[in-house]
């Protein structure tokens, strides 16, 4: 449609029975703004205005139509791109024009809101996970008992402990995991392992494919440091591998929040597509099934 060629305005009219503010009427107009048409492009919106309703809005008559527009979404819940304000003679009033040019004080706009319906996402598939490990058979890892957990060690201990770390981290250089792993073992044993021992000894499980003894150790681990991102880490990937993928994507939500690390990102991105599709899926699977329910009787 055409747009609208504003006149001046006819000289502001005080309403019957009321005297003008001398402030307000100055700086301030009440605008009628009818509503025609509301099309929300089948999106719910909790609103209470209606097509035939009319909102009065107050605003200053140097303001534009824009700026009528902007009030307009507050108060219609309409975004501005989709607002057409046209004269009660359907002429559409362009947005940089001041309201004072095509309007007066009470008088009416025609508001249109066209709001294109969303595109339907296409039915989302998910592939099957060729990654995912088998069960786990092997009993977890020990871990001390009680208070030696938290006791303090002589010296001896403290000597031993750190032997048999420098002894697992040899044997790991040679390629002898399972040695690794049993040497890791007796030093936690010893009693008080830090959260990096138990981190460690959880990093070496993931690699031998045992996420559940893995994530036992990383949750040991964050008992000791709350703040572990390497424990988070490896319970974020035990965890994308036995197929818990909101978990595991929390999990290293976390951990590169703490202290980001290239070597996880890959898994990240993996489980965090994996989830957005289930998402998607779990709501396309909703509304299909709120479309083939029968209607109350």
């Amino acid at each position: 449609c055409a747009r609208e060629r504003c006149a001046a305005p006819p000289a502001n009219r005080p309403s019957r029975g009321a005297s003008p503010s001398p402030t307000m009427s100055a700086t301030q107009w009440n605008i009628k703004v009818r509503i025609d048409t509301l099309d929300r492009g089948g999106v719910p919106v909790k609103n209470m205005w209606a097509v035939g309703n009319t909102v009065m809005v107050q605003i200053e008559p140097h303001a534009t139509v824009n700026m009528l527009k902007q009030r307009i979404a507050l108060l219609v819940a309409a975004h501005m791109k989709h607002q057409t304000i046209a004269s009660e003679n359907g002429n559409e009033l362009d947005d940089i024009r001041k309201l004072e040019e095509c309007t007066a004080d009470g008088g009416t706009l025609i508001l249109h809101v066209r709001q294109p319906k969303e595109e339907e996402a296409p039915p989302v598939e998910i592939s099957d996970d060729e990654d995912l490990w088998g069960e786990e058979e092997a009993a977890p890892e020990p871990l001390p008992e009680g208070d030696a957990m938290t006791k303090e060690l002589t010296d001896e201990e403290v000597d031993r402990q750190n032997a048999l770390k420098g002894s697992a981290a040899e044997l790991l250089e040679d390629g002898d995991k399972a040695g690794a792993l049993a040497k890791l073992t007796e030093a936690i044993m010893v009693g008080a392992p830090s959260a990096m021992l138990l981190s460690k000894r959880a990093e070496l499980l993931l690699k031998l494919k045992r996420p559940l003894a893995a994530m036992r150790d990383a949750d040991a681990a964050r008992s000791i440091n709350p703040d572990s991102a390497k424990a988070y880490r490896i319970r974020g990937v035990a965890q994308r591998y036995i197929g818990r993928y909101e978990q595991a994507k929390a999990d290293l939500d976390t951990a590169q929040q703490i202290d980001y690390e290239d070597s996880v990102a890959d898994v990240h991105s993996y489980v965090s597509k994996r989830v957005a599709k289930l998402v998607l899926k779990a709501i396309q699977d909703a509304k299909n099934a709120a479309a083939e329910a029968p209607a109350d009787q």
